[in-house]
């Protein structure tokens, strides 16, 4: 086995069998960051979003962007 493949097989494991994928659960340490990545991909333009949107309300409005923001970083926690 090339060194490489070494590596991989300790880091990763043992490849699994296409039909039995569908009994295996991710560990916590895997799923976690798998599925934190969709709501942070969706949060990506918050920030523009919240301006926009303020700004149709007008300059009176603006002032509301940073609580608006904290209630998204509440919302993500």
């Amino acid at each position: 086995m090339p060194p490489s493949e070494v590596l991989k097989r300790s880091l990763v494991g043992r490849p699994v069998r296409s039909d039995r994928l569908g009994e295996t659960l991710l560990p916590k340490r895997l799923a976690l960051p798998i599925s934190a990545s969709d709501p942070l991909s969706s949060v990506s333009y918050v920030t523009q979003e919240i301006l926009l949107v303020l700004s149709l309300g007008g300059l009176v409005c603006l002032h509301l962007t940073p609580w608006v923001g904290l209630a998204v970083v509440v919302l993500l926690s």
